[in-house]
């Protein structure tokens, strides 16, 4: 029996929220946003005019926000997301880097399961750089969006580019979703993941282009050269669903 007082996480400022699924193959799903606090990289080459930080989710990178199961179980209890994730809502692993805490998600899951009696749908956001434990797959049914970050993200290669766990990814069938800068971006796409000689390889129908935005309006300006990118590739284009709607990135 996991003792829920004890066992805590570290969450981001947005910490769970009720919401659309923005980007990549559950793009417009319903799904309760649970934001990790963390992240092994700092994307710091997206940085734009608006969007000043680079990364999206730069709130994560703060580790204050220390909660226990028992708190998180309150909290979503209190605002009926229990109802909505035996409904079909998607519970989002997201940050950050939701696998930093690995071990403690589990132990979520499995305390979750405990309490309420099922395990919900379960999708990880995650750059790709982390190995799953194979129990996410394989026991509790997760599946997860990728986000594999370019040379354009501004880290090294060094820290964003894991064959092994590139390859594991694409063995369980994960979606990969890249954010597209510039047309150089697709080059390095085709010689990293699709016709590499690392044996990742992954197939043209689990590939998302999206573009490079931390707005609606530089949204607007750069989805039309992707979406062409996209149907000359013969990828899938993802909008940035919540820049269009709210023109925010985060707790929406």
């Amino acid at each position: 029996m996991i003792d829920c007082d004890k066992e805590t996480l570290f969450l981001s400022d947005d910490k769970v929220f009720y919401t659309i699924e923005g980007e990549g193959e559950y793009v417009g799903q319903r799904s309760l946003f649970m934001r990790m606090a963390m992240c092994n990289l700092t994307c710091i080459g997206f940085a734009s005019e608006d969007s000043p930080h680079g990364c999206d989710s730069f709130i994560s990178w703060s580790i204050k926000n220390k909660m226990s199961f028992t708190e998180i179980f309150e909290m979503m209890e209190d605002n009926n997301w229990i109802d909505k994730l035996q409904k079909g809502t998607i519970w989002k692993l997201t940050g950050g880097e939701p696998l930093i805490q690995q071990k403690q998600l589990l132990k979520i899951v499995e305390a979750f399961n405990e309490r309420y009696g099922f395990i919900p749908k379960i999708d990880f956001e995650t750059n790709a750089t982390l190995m799953p434990d194979p129990r996410w797959h394989d026991e509790f049914g997760a599946t997860f969006t990728t986000s594999p970050k370019l040379t354009t993200n501004g880290d090294p290669e060094e820290k964003t580019y894991n064959p092994e766990v590139l390859k594991y990814h694409k063995s369980i069938g994960s979606g990969f979703k890249f954010v597209i800068n510039k047309s150089e971006d697709i080059d390095e796409i085709w010689r990293k993941y699709v016709e590499d000689d690392q044996g990742i390889n992954v197939s043209l129908d689990r590939i998302w282009f999206m573009p490079c935005a931390g707005s609606r309006e530089e949204h607007i300006a750069r989805a039309e050269t992707v979406v062409e990118y996209a149907k000359a590739m013969h990828v899938h284009f993802s909008p940035r669903l919540h820049l269009l709607v709210w023109d925010k990135a985060l707790k929406v």
